[in-house]
């Protein structure tokens, strides 16, 4: 009889928490490792078709979608968001994971599948997402570097399978003809100060210029404290991390930020447009970038190459 296999539409960020739940029959269990290998190989076959980098198995992907796979049998439902309304992505790092990454999930069911899976499935499962849009996204999506792949079997209720995708990711606002390289400090502070003065040309405001005691102010504040766990603080924070002999050339400092996750592993020149943009669609934001009062500017970004970057930028009224 063929098998009737549901593939669950849309995607979601990523993978699951660990749950508890009915183990795997001793004979799932011993195929579990060869089934891994087998959906990986199929994955990385599609990837290397259109010229993606292959992926590796992770054991913080692996344990996330099998933990998945046991709660959707356990608890008898089918979906991305836990009853609870968790997210893949909070599944993901209960797991082991980090949360700087972008991360994926592919689900499927099959009703009939009700005896230990074997080699077969796999390739059947594969062929499956490959067909859906939303899936094949997830196998060939960009930023990606680990997979992850679990299934669950129930006599009554048959399989549920959950592969699993990680990575750094790629910048927000990647296009197709952007260069990838990785910008120096000078060259993150002159895009940044190029397209904040094109938003504030206009009457009575002046272009900003580029003060090296800004950028290191922005980037001593960086590096102050982990990326995950950044917090800009008030003006008295910013202005005592002005270089010495700097902190009273200043009438007025003023500074945002800006945090993305699973954006890309080093700053490029699409993140610069992407923070840019993000604070001028911001009302308050917008008000402190064009008001005229200021004279100078310093940016900076800090990467944790997870795929998590902050965005800093100072400004600075010159006495």
């Amino acid at each position: 009889m063929e098998r009737r296999l549901r593939f669950a539409p849309g995607l979601l960020a990523v993978v699951l928490g660990l749950a508890g739940g009915l183990v795997l029959p001793a004979a799932v269990a011993a195929e579990l490792d060869d089934l891994r290998v087998r959906a990986l190989d199929l994955v990385n076959r599609s990837r290397r078709d259109h010229g993606l980098p292959p992926l590796g198995l992770a054991r913080d992907a692996n344990a996330a979608a099998q933990a998945h796979a046991d709660d959707m049998r356990a608890r008898r439902y089918y979906a991305h968001a836990s009853p609870e309304g968790g997210s893949v992505e909070d599944r993901y790092v209960l797991a082991g994971g980090s949360r700087s990454r972008a991360t994926a999930e592919n689900i499927a069911r099959c009703a009939e599948c009700t005896a230990a899976p074997i080699a077969a499935l796999a390739a059947e499962l594969h062929r499956g997402w490959m067909e859906s849009p939303g899936h094949r996204a997830n196998i060939l999506g960009d930023g990606m570097t680990a997979f992850g792949f679990g299934v669950a079997v129930d006599r009554a209720q048959g399989l549920y399978a959950v592969q699993v995708f990680a990575g750094p990711g790629v910048p927000r606002d990647l296009r197709m003809d952007d260069r990838r390289a990785a910008l120096s400090a000078e060259q993150q502070m002159r895009d940044a100060a190029e397209r904040l003065n094109r938003a504030r040309r206009g009457p009575s405001r002046r272009d900003l210029e580029r003060s090296r005691a800004l950028q290191q102010a922005a980037l001593s504040l960086l590096l102050a404290q982990p990326l995950d766990a950044f917090a800009l603080g008030d003006g008295r924070n910013v202005r005592g991390a002005l270089p010495p002999g700097q902190r009273d050339a200043w009438r007025s400092i003023g500074a945002l930020a800006g945090i993305c996750g699973g954006c890309g592993p080093e700053p490029v020149a699409a993140d610069i447009r992407y923070f840019v943009r993000l604070w001028l669609d911001d009302p308050k934001y917008r008000a402190l970038l064009l008001d005229p009062a200021w004279t100078h500017v310093g940016f900076a970004i800090a990467a944790d190459g997870e795929g998590r970057k902050v965005a800093l930028g100072v400004l600075g009224q010159a006495r």
